[in-house]
């Protein structure tokens, strides 16, 4: 078989090989030649478009350079012209600078509206100017030989050197920008200062004009056309940036330039024009310029343009070009690949229609051998015609030892678990000409013997005409399959740790005995177990030690029942019963004793511990008790409640107001959440007064405003007060509620401690501090040490070290505790020595009773002496009249609550009763 399959791959990839190698090579070398043309002819093309491009834009430069240039050079004339006349004209009216003089400036300003300012130096110093910028222009004629004065006017060296030799020029001189400091709304003023030395009758003065630039623009230029992507500028020939728009973003005028306008005109001073390329440092860009002297002045006019400029015109007008010349490489492309691919197909056929014939056999024979599946066929008469190497391994045949026989003989299939012979498939089809298949929980019994589970099918083999040729059998072991679904099953239906049937196949098998009870006319127990302080074995010992303990106890339970009934755990440590045939109920409450005797037998935990448990049973018994399944499991979980406060260990049965009390609770839990949703819940506070100073505190009780029944307190409503869908939601009223009502007495002077009830759920609830710091938060005028929270002593035995970590961190916050009811349950002094509390309140059950009861006087008295041995506060509840007052006086119990203080009252009431 593999010498067959490695001959088809061979052949496979020397067919592949030769349609790869397939095609002439001269129209691959045409393909190549024609791209090779294309692409030289679009880098020639694409160069003298370049070359064009930039000839053009710097023919148009050129021209925009010069027209700058020229503009430039007839204003500076103008200039030149109008400040001589205006010196003349001061010099011939006026020996001294006075009233007339300043007209002349102010009407010299009028007719050249493009200055900024104007004025005149006379030798003695004296200076008369004109204009909006005449401040600046007088500081700058005064102090321009004085370098102090120059660098308060924020000239530099290099700067003012240049404005003091245009100062004493013998001609028109244009010195290089200056701000005006002074101009007023944050403006950047930069202007030209233009000199004009005038010489008059008997001494030299000096005119001085101020041009501004406005966006960095000369009043000449206005008519120019200045795209915002193209810069004109004028520099002079000592470095200077005279101006330039749009205005430098990286350079200023007030210093010598070194860009590439800057360093080609230094290197060709004899040139009155030329061309650039590369980087200013005006704007920070590589830019293509041009550059014209201005005729008559020391100044060089110039246009750029930047290079992204640049290559956007050379693209905008070789897009054309470049899109023609893609188009014939994806043309010559898609041409070479379509005769190449039309060859290859040509190819192929004739190839495939060699090898269609040996190719047809060769799959055929390699698929029949190299499947997974046992594959056997046959032909018409039933005989054994091939098998492959899969059948042989089931059938522990070898191949040439059925060849030739009769299907039967080989083929041995029955009924799984009656071993009742099964019909041979293929017979089936050689009759009816169709596909068949097995039948469920089928066994091949092989050579050997060995049991098989299979599946299969059987169909018929025909020629081209639909003759029937012989019949093919598929078949395959389905041994380990059914193993694994049998294992699923039992998986589904049963506990992992224990091997017990689980809550599912519990439930199942309760409604089956509960109708073969009505059927047998017998009874049926329905029961649910649950160990008596499991939790506290998991916390100490682990979860493995737990484990282990559950399932040494199912095993010990087992032995105690009988082979009808079933044990079942349900989940955690809590079992299901289910006890049949039963006739007298005295049959169930034995087989229950031996169960809790069972259990009461300490048990051995890996380590080497020895645990003692105990367990409480709830029972129920159908028919008595005619209710659904799902009814019977709750009855039977009621009556487990009551074990449980019978003082567990023990088993109690149903009875029917076991479920009135049920539906009462839960009557009172829905009536105390509507309270909730409805906003009829609300606190009066009942004080707490010390005996010396007076009142100390207060605590707040909740109430139920009931729209029919009135004001309700806590006694009709106290069963739900700690149901773990409600507590937190009380409790976070009660914080918010209270935390409100004592801030509120704080800012009226009233500071009062408020102490206010938790639940037990909500105290271990991770999100309590939670909850409690987003009471604080919300009451900032009230102090932590101000607020009490009240627990019961029984609530830290539900979970110790969470109750005691809850409280640590509530004393952390600066908030106490108060241990309430003490006495009623299980503390000790060790107890109240781990627990972070400040304050015992002692319930009232003992101190109502103190004056005629020894053992409540006993017990009241031992309690003070012992929290003030630990320093904690006591407060003594139910003090109902003076007597109990005076006598917890002289036990030194000095903080009291009760009746005979003062009862329980509306918020608005505690201030009036305290004053």
């Amino acid at each position: 078989m593999r010498k067959g399959v490695s001959l088809s791959h061979s052949r496979a990839r020397s067919e592949s090989s030769r349609y790869h190698a397939y095609g002439p090579r001269w129209l691959r070398r045409l393909w190549l030649g024609i791209m090779v043309v294309v692409l030289i002819a679009w880098v020639l093309l694409a160069w003298s478009d370049w070359q064009q491009t930039r000839a053009r834009e710097i023919t148009g430069l050129r021209t925009l350079a010069a027209a700058v240039a020229k503009g430039t050079q007839e204003m500076m004339g103008g200039t030149r012209v109008s400040l001589t006349l205006l010196g003349r004209q001061l010099d011939s009216d006026h020996s001294n600078l006075g009233p007339d003089a300043g007209k002349m400036l102010r009407a010299y300003l009028a007719l050249q509206p493009d200055m900024a300012a104007v004025g005149i130096r006379m030798p003695s110093g004296q200076v008369l100017v004109s204009g909006g910028s005449r401040r600046f222009l007088t500081e700058f004629l005064s102090g321009l030989d004085d370098p102090a004065n120059a660098r308060r006017l924020g000239l530099n060296a290099v700067q003012r050197s240049a404005l003091v030799r245009c100062l004493h020029s013998p001609g028109f001189c244009l010195g290089p920008p200056v701000r005006d400091l002074f101009a007023g709304n944050g403006q950047d003023a930069w202007m030209i200062p233009v000199f004009q030395p005038v010489q008059g009758a008997r001494d030299r003065q000096t005119l001085l004009a101020l041009l501004p630039l406005r966006d960095g623009r000369l009043p000449s230029w206005r008519g120019l056309p200045m795209p915002s992507w193209m810069s004109i500028f004028l520099l002079r020939d000592d470095g200077f940036l005279e101006s330039r728009f749009p205005p430098p973003t990286r350079a200023t005028y007030a210093v010598r330039q070194d860009g590439i306008a800057a360093r080609y005109v230094f290197a060709h001073p004899e040139r009155p024009s030329g061309v650039y390329y590369g980087l200013s440092t005006a704007v920070g860009q590589r830019r293509l310029g041009a550059v014209q002297r201005v005729t008559g002045y020391p100044l060089v006019a110039g246009v750029s343009i930047p290079r992204s400029v640049l290559w956007a015109d050379w693209w905008d007008s070789f897009e054309a070009p470049t899109a023609g010349a893609l188009a014939l490489l994806l043309l010559s492309t898609f041409g070479y690949g379509y005769l190449r691919r039309l060859g290859r197909e040509r190819e192929g056929e004739r190839q495939r229609a060699e090898q269609t014939l040996w190719e047809a056999k060769e799959r055929a024979e390699v698929t029949l051998h190299s499947i997974g599946d046992a594959v056997i066929t046959t032909d018409t008469q039933g005989r054994v015609t091939d098998m492959n190497v899969v059948a042989e391994a089931l059938l522990g045949y070898a191949r040439s030892e059925v060849l030739g026989t009769a299907l039967e003989d080989v083929f041995h299939i029955v009924q799984e678990g009656t071993h009742t012979p099964v019909a041979n498939p293929v017979r089936r089809v050689l009759e009816e000409g169709k596909v068949v298949g097995l039948a469920n929980h089928t066994v091949l019994i092989t050579k050997d013997g060995e049991e098989r589970a299979i599946e299969d099918s059987a169909a018929p083999i025909r020629d081209r005409r639909g003759a029937l040729l012989g019949v093919v059998l598929v078949f395959h072991d389905v041994t380990e399959k059914r193993r694994l679904t049998a294992e699923l099953a039992h998986q589904a239906t049963h506990d992992a740790l224990t091997g017990l049937p689980n809550r599912t196949l519990f439930l199942d098998r309760l409604a089956h005995d509960r109708a073969q009870a009505t059927r047998h006319e017998r009874q049926l127990a329905v029961g649910i177990l649950d160990l008596d302080g499991f939790k506290l074995v998991n916390d100490r010992f682990g979860h493995a030690a737990g484990d282990a303990l559950l399932q040494e106890m199912a095993q010990r339970l087992q032995t105690k029942m009988r082979s009808g009934d079933t044990l079942a755990r349900m989940g955690g440590d809590e079992f299901g019963l289910l006890l049949t045939d039963i006739t007298q109920i005295d049959e169930v409450e034995h087989a229950c004793a031996r169960m809790l005797e069972a259990l009461r037998t300490p048990f051995h935990l890996p380590g080497g511990e020895e645990v003692p448990l105990s367990a409480s049973i709830g029972l129920t018994s159908y028919p008595l008790d005619d209710s659904s399944p799902a009814d019977l499991l709750r009855h039977a979980d009621l009556a487990l409640y009551a074990a449980k406060a019978a003082g567990r260990d023990c088993f109690r049965w149903f009875d029917w107001p076991m479920d009135k009390r049920q539906e009462e609770a839960m009557e009172v839990r829905k009536m105390l959440e509507n309270a909730l949703d409805r906003g009829h819940l609300l606190l009066h506070y009942q004080p707490v007064v010390e005996i010396d100073n007076g009142p100390i505190g207060v605590e707040a009780l909740l109430r139920l405003d009931h729209p029919e029944r009135g004001l309700l307190s806590p006694a009709a409503f106290a069963s739900a007060l700690d149901a773990p869908r409600l507590a937190r939601r009380i409790g976070c009223f009660v914080l918010a509620s209270a935390f409100a009502q004592a801030q509120t007495w704080h800012r009226q002077g009233l500071p009062l401690r408020v102490s206010v009830n938790i639940g037990a759920h909500h105290l271990l609830d991770q999100r309590f501090l939670a909850d409690l710091q987003a009471a604080l938060d919300a009451h900032p005028d009230l102090p932590p040490s101000s607020v009490e929270i009240e627990i019961t002593e029984t609530a830290p035995l539900l979970d110790f070290a969470v109750a005691q970590d809850t409280l640590a961190a509530c004393n952390r916050l600066g908030v106490r505790i108060a241990l309430d009811d003490f006495g009623t349950g299980n503390a000790s002094l060790t107890y109240l020595q781990k627990l972070p509390a400040q304050t015992i309140k002692i319930d009232q059950s003992f101190v109502r009773d103190i004056i005629n009861d020894p053992k409540d006087y006993a017990i009241v008295t031992g309690v003070v002496a012992s929290a003030r041995l630990l320093g904690l506060e006591v407060i003594a509840e139910g003090v109902e009249t003076t007597e109990h007052a005076v006598l917890l006086s002289h036990l030194r119990c000095h903080c009291l609550q009760g009746y005979a203080i003062a009862r329980p009252m509306a918020p608005e009431a505690i201030p009036d009763w305290i004053y």
